[in-house]
């Protein structure tokens, strides 16, 4: 057991075997691996604030689970689990739900800013710290563009057909000023994801309520059999992908500890419910649900015409830009952390002397995203941004075991019941995800996390160099 020395706090480091074995390879001593941690002194004359209370950190945990999702993807998983579609979401909702009750044990024990990465640094060591950190920025970066590439689906909506080319210049503008508007402050962005997340739960509200009363049986008993259960389950885990995000600004939140676990859970049970009930109507008021890319607006329209349509859009709208306000808020600080770690430019980890904000963090992935949503595949940012999620979510159970079975002492504001089970069954959840992704995206998110070695072995280099 080594101690690892930081600004803030002095943090327990447990060096597992598989990572031990993985350090001899590279002819390193376990006794150095803390030693040559790379890191700099928080030395910036800024500092970042805990100004979201629990009524922001509720909105957050809605918005970063309910977003672009479950507006555009009830189609296609219809499609693929036929007459089994009633079953995807609370199966989905389940299973995330253990990965969930993971993350909401390791926020009940950190304060600080970092969310997974910190997890894994701390626990399993700088270098999966590092590939943890990298896989949530690309993560944050991917989700950031497919919601934004999905909120151009609906602008097109409002938008005549010779005029469709407008919907990318608006979802560049939207990038633009949504990384505008955290640049000048997180409590500013905090202030924006709220007025989305509550206009986006009332027009889902809405169609639940209304959309009941013309739900028909024939809808149902027409339903082709199952074809493909296994990929629909994985669209649908784009639904629920996002809270993994709660805990990265826990270092701006006023009590992330007793805060964070407690929305976790109540965020995802209220979710499931929802997005369960949504499928229903949806499947039962319209018989084209399985072809429509705007499926939710189409319904609408489809049970109570233009009106229908146009309110159901301008919710979807308001959902897909409360989401994409989420991500813009949450994204950097992966940035950010990385920085403060020493495996990035001390320059990211800058902060805004006057507005307290990561900034340079900011315009570095408002770029990324722009570039990038301007240039994917919906089809293929929803796959891979499943993809990486997966593999955030892999460390977060492990730390669970190893944390309990290392230091049963340690503080925790929120603990899961039932011992090992849970995060056993969580990590053969995450398998069993992993295993039905498509080859493709599996073999794309293993070129990006080998691309970034270099990065952490060049730092290692220049840390060795100076210490010498």
């Amino acid at each position: 057991m080594c101690y690892r020395k930081s600004d803030e706090s002095t943090t327990l480091y447990f060096p597992s075997s598989c990572e031990s074995l993985l350090y001899s390879l590279m002819d390193i001593r376990q006794s150095e691996i803390m030693e040559y941690l790379p890191k700099h002194p928080d030395n910036q004359k800024g500092h970042l604030k805990r100004v979201l209370g629990t009524f922001d950190v509720i909105c957050m945990g809605f918005n970063c689970v309910v977003g672009a999702g479950i507006f555009l993807i009830v189609g296609q998983v219809q499609s693929l689990a036929g007459n089994g579609v009633f079953l995807v979401f609370p199966l989905c909702g389940l299973l995330c739900f253990f990965i969930a009750l993971c993350f909401a044990e390791m926020a009940g024990i950190y304060g600080k800013t970092g969310g997974a990465y910190l997890y894994a640094r701390d626990v399993f060591g700088p270098l999966i710290g590092f590939w943890v950190g990298w896989i949530m920025w690309i993560s944050s970066i991917i989700g950031w563009a497919s919601v934004a590439s999905g909120f151009g689906f609906y602008v097109r909506y409002f938008l005549p057909e010779e005029q469709a080319w407008c919907s990318m210049l608006i979802v560049a503008t939207s990038i633009a000023g949504l990384g505008s508007v955290n640049y000048f402050g997180i409590k500013l962005g905090a202030k924006v994801i709220n007025f989305f997340t509550v206009g986006k739960l009332f027009s889902l509200l809405m169609f639940v309520g209304i959309g009941m009363f013309f739900v028909k049986k024939g809808n149902f008993t027409s339903l082709h059999r199952i074809e493909n259960f296994n990929t629909a389950i994985i669209i649908a885990l784009y639904a629920y992908t996002g809270f993994e995000f709660i805990g990265v600004p826990a270092g701006e939140m006023r009590n992330p500890q007793r805060d964070i676990p407690r929305i976790l859970v109540f965020v995802f049970l209220i979710v499931t419910l929802f997005y369960a009930t949504i499928q229903i109507v949806a499947t039962g008021t319209f018989p084209g649900l399985a072809t429509s890319e705007k499926p939710l607006a189409d319904a609408a329209k489809y049970f109570l015409g233009p009106v229908g349509g146009l309110i159901i859009g301008i919710g979807a709208l308001l959902s897909i830009g409360g989401s994409s306000a989420g991500i813009a808020l949450t994204s950097p600080r992966s940035l950010y952390v990385l920085s403060k770690g020493g495996f990035f430019p001390e320059l990211f980890s800058k902060i805004h002397p006057r507005y307290h904000t990561p900034h340079v963090a900011i315009l570095v992935n408002t770029g990324l995203t722009l570039f990038l949503s301007i240039t994917g595949s919906f089809k293929y940012l929803i796959a891979a941004s499943v993809m990486v999620s997966i593999l955030q979510y892999i460390p977060t159970c492990l730390a669970v075991i190893v944390l309990r079975k290392k230091r049963p002492d340690v503080k925790r504001t929120f603990m899961v019941s039932g011992g090992y089970c849970i995060p056993f069954f969580a990590l053969v959840i995450c398998c069993w995800l992993v295993y039905h992704v498509e080859l493709k995206v599996i073999a794309a998110t293993v070129f990006v996390i080998v691309v970034s070695l270099p990065l952490y072995f060049y730092k290692r280099t220049v840390v060795n160099q100076i210490e010498t």
